[in-house]
């Protein structure tokens, strides 16, 4: 599948609500001329529960009321694994859930005909919640409850559509953060967990899964692309999407992504010089804690996702690298003389075997910086330079 090679820029900058009542706008609303493509919207069902839960809970007593977590006072103990439910609560250990589950929030989605419950993580003690991005398209309203019961409204502080994450803000302070992980700690093979809140009653929903691979790439069925992505092997899919993966020590390593289902999965390894097809029917995949933070911070500090854009529509290679398929018109590639037909090998110290591998070399690279390219014409190696600019 042909994409550009910084599909993340062309998502734009999510400007000031209009004055209607919408939370969200979906960019093909905002954006110029000649957008990339113009994405399906998913379909979020109501969760017929949600409402009959909380009515019961009015009634329980007080002390189930607290074991729960439906609403409670912001003294309350973090939850423990006997709070926990789904296939794996007693797998993980407690200290590790105590760890992550405090930061993990519960997000209930009005619109304007229905509304279904998300999972989201506390990503800054000052009230910055990151999630999925599909799940808030049309939403009129936001309510977050966190883990001890005390529930928030929210407002969208930017979204990054072509990845699937939005970053939220809740008035706050001093609310719990978890630990990050390193995604070079884990093996394939080892064991890591998937952590959510139920649409019900917010309770830690736990899951376990196989780490797979990193490198991942989704291309869905609306016709965007996820790169880069970490595909673990899971046999329960969460009850609410944007669950959070982490370690058996309860270190966040990534976000699970709301647009996988449906999905075709390749693996794009820079030492893989072709795509290996997934399993799709038991796998799940998620954003690295890095890009996730990454994407973050450019939200929060401007806006929109921000890294250098290089100007090519590519498609993987057979002998390996990005064939280029279009070249945009004065553009930094066709500046540098690059042509329909190049291949191109490496950008600056990366070497590519995908034209996925491409986009996440530019994500390492901001507008202005000047990078090397190798690349392959009619057989002949030869290098070039091009200046990157941005096109958030």
């Amino acid at each position: 599948m042909p994409f550009l090679d910084d599909p993340d820029d062309d998502a734009g900058f999510v400007p000031p609500l209009p004055q209607d009542d919408r939370l969200w706008r979906h960019p093909s609303e905002m954006a110029g001329p000649n957008p990339i493509s113009s994405r399906a919207k998913r379909r979020y069902s109501s969760r017929t529960g949600f409402f009959a839960a909380i009515a019961i809970g009015l009634i329980a007593t007080t002390t189930g009321i607290a074991a729960f977590g439906i609403l409670g006072s912001s003294n309350r103990a973090p939850q423990g694994t006997e709070f926990a439910v789904g296939p794996a609560a007693e797998a993980l250990p407690e200290t590790a859930l105590s760890s992550v589950a405090p930061a993990i929030v519960q997000i209930k989605v009005d619109r304007a005909s229905s509304s279904f419950v998300v999972t989201g993580l506390i990503i800054r003690s000052d009230g910055h919640v990151v999630t999925a991005s599909d799940p808030l398209e049309g939403a009129r309203s936001l309510t977050v409850t966190t883990a001890d019961g005390r529930a928030f409204n929210a407002t969208i502080v930017g979204i990054d559509p072509a990845d699937d994450l939005a970053v939220i803000d809740i008035e706050g302070s001093g609310l719990p953060t978890p630990s990050f992980g390193d995604i070079d700690s884990v093996a394939r093979g080892d064991m890591v967990f998937v952590v959510g809140r139920t649409p019900t009653d917010n309770r830690s929903w736990v899951a376990s899964a196989i780490f797979q691979s990193v490198g991942v790439r989704l291309d869905a069925t609306d016709g965007s692309t996820l790169h880069d992505m970490i595909g673990s092997a899971l046999d329960v899919q969460p009850p609410t999407d944007s669950a959070v993966l982490c370690t058996k020590a309860g270190e966040v390593i990534g976000l699970l992504t709301s647009r996988a289902a449906g999905a075709t999965q390749s693996a794009a390894l820079a030492a893989v010089p072709s795509t290996l097809t997934l399993p799709s029917a038991t796998n799940s995949f998620a954003h690295s804690v890095a890009w996730t933070r990454h994407v973050v911070d450019d939200i929060i500090e401007t806006g929109s996702v921000h890294h250098g854009w290089l100007g090519v529509m590519t498609t993987d290679a057979p002998e390996g690298g990005a064939a280029i398929e279009s070249v945009t018109r004065n553009g930094p590639a066709d500046r540098a003389g690059l042509i329909a037909g190049d291949r191109i090998t490496s950008l600056s110290e990366a070497n590519l075997a995908t034209s996925s591998a491409l986009v996440v070399a530019l994500r390492d690279h901001a507008a202005n910086d000047t990078v090397t390219i190798g690349y392959v014409r009619n057989g002949v190696a030869a290098k070039t330079f091009a200046k990157l600019i941005d096109r958030s």
